[in-house]
């Protein structure tokens, strides 16, 4: 058994896997400790696994909700601008604190995020052996796929793939200030430098998509250590959510969620409340525990409005998701074989948006084309025409056939785990 470190950002859609798979993996006999700020102390010990704190100063107590406010109500490239810029603090801290920390924690194997700032570089510098966490959509560069930014549908042949290796290296030159910051601690340490930030970065053991196959476009050139789990959903890793089940009353049932960092832009939630006013349906809208509140809202008669929803549980009884394209929330959509209409805001959501698109398990609205009438008219497409539910109902099938959190455990098991004595007697 081993002595696990978890790295993985503070958002709800990146903690959620990352929890479902340190229970998965402390149930099978190992010990997990997540490293992370402050504000995540709560939730990682509520379910029950270990938790050590670092960046006091630099995240105080209540410090993430304050950040999330902000990204909350950006969108686009201001979004990922404002990404990227808190990407950078943080890693200036892991580089500084982790190290120690995880030394003195007796770590033996880590599972680092893709996405989070300076991990492989101090597990690299530790020596010690980790997988890469796709907790977001896989974010691995091949020309036969658009970068994750955009909305792009999926296209083969020469003129798609020039096209999107001119957008994988401009992603890449947005990226250039991450990796120098990288590279520079990197340097510093002995490590060889980064070329391409998260290409070189990724696990050569083990990546783990929180993605099944059948929910990505079709890849050419994945490295042989990238594995398609699935969507890493425990019940124990979910803490309870109150809600009013007993004013259900047994109408088709549409959930709307805009996630918990994407949800500062009111007006979208006053469309989609509007929208589904009238409809023989009932509307479940999560507001994610952003700053708006229900009293702020013009609420009709057939909706019901929370801070937040026990997801899960509303999408066993759902017959069609509204959805910002968070890959967590189109995942948990379609493990209960709900189709989507997707509004996609900002970071991966246009790519999730097309991969909806791709798989016809649902519509996408863009921003700018977001009206009361147009999304009215998705939402009565979707729940009308079973086509949009008979093909959710088929990737459903296929992601409870991957069994996605035993699948995760046993490759970490096998592939990364098993390192730990070569490197001890090294």
């Amino acid at each position: 058994m081993a002595r696990i470190g978890f790295l993985s950002l503070s958002a709800t859609g990146h903690i959620n896997p990352a929890t479902a798979l340190a229970r998965g993996l402390q149930d099978r006999g190992h010990e997990i400790i997540f490293f992370g700020v402050t504000d995540m102390a709560h939730t990682i010990t509520g379910r029950g696994l270990g938790f050590i704190p670092y960046g006091l100063k630099e995240y105080p107590v209540g410090s993430m909700q304050q950040l999330y406010n902000k990204l909350g109500k950006l969108k686009g490239t201001e979004g990922f601008q404002f990404f990227l810029e808190r990407m950078l603090a943080q890693a200036e801290v892991v580089f500084r604190e982790l190290p120690q920390l995880i030394t003195e924690q007796k770590i033996e194997a880590l599972v680092i995020d893709q996405l989070f700032p300076g991990g492989p570089t101090v597990a690299q510098y530790l020596d010690l052996p980790y997988a890469s966490l796709a907790a977001a959509l896989a974010a691995n560069e091949e020309p036969g796929v658009p970068p994750l930014t955009l909305n792009w549908d999926y296209e083969d042949g020469v003129v798609a793939e020039v096209r999107n290796l001119a957008a994988w290296k401009q992603i890449g030159m947005a990226f250039i200030p991450w990796r120098d910051f990288d590279n520079s601690q990197r340097k510093a340490w002995g490590l060889t430098p980064y070329t391409k930030l998260f290409q070189d970065s990724f696990s050569l053991l083990a990546q783990i998509a929180n993605q099944p196959k059948a929910f990505d476009l079709p890849r050419k050139e994945l490295p042989a250590s990238f594995y398609y789990a699935g969507p890493l959903v425990s019940a124990a890793a979910r803490q309870p959510v109150d809600f009013p089940w007993e004013r259900l009353d047994g109408r088709p049932l549409i959930y709307a969620s805009m996630g918990t960092l994407q949800n500062g832009l009111d007006w979208i939630f006053r469309i989609i409340l509007e929208a589904c006013a009238g409809l023989d349906a009932q509307l479940i809208v999560s507001l994610g525990g952003g700053a708006l509140t229900a009293s702020e809202l013009d609420i009709p008669s057939n909706a019901i409005v929370v801070p937040y929803a026990p997801q899960p549980q509303v999408l066993e009884r759902a017959a069609l998701c509204i959805t910002h394209g968070g890959l967590n929330t189109t995942l948990e959509s379609l493990m209960n074989g709900v189709p989507m209409v997707a509004i996609p805001i900002t970071n991966d959501q246009p790519a999730v948006a097309a991969r909806i698109r791709y798989t016809q398990t649902g519509e996408v609205i863009l921003l700018e084309d977001l009206t009361v009438d147009r999304l009215r008219d998705l939402v009565k497409k979707v729940l009308t025409e079973s086509s949009y539910r008979d093909r959710s109902q088929a990737l459903q099938r296929a992601i409870l056939a991957e069994r996605p959190l035993i699948h995760a455990c046993e490759i970490i098991e096998s592939k990364v785990l098993s390192e730990i004595p070569a490197r001890k007697i090294n």
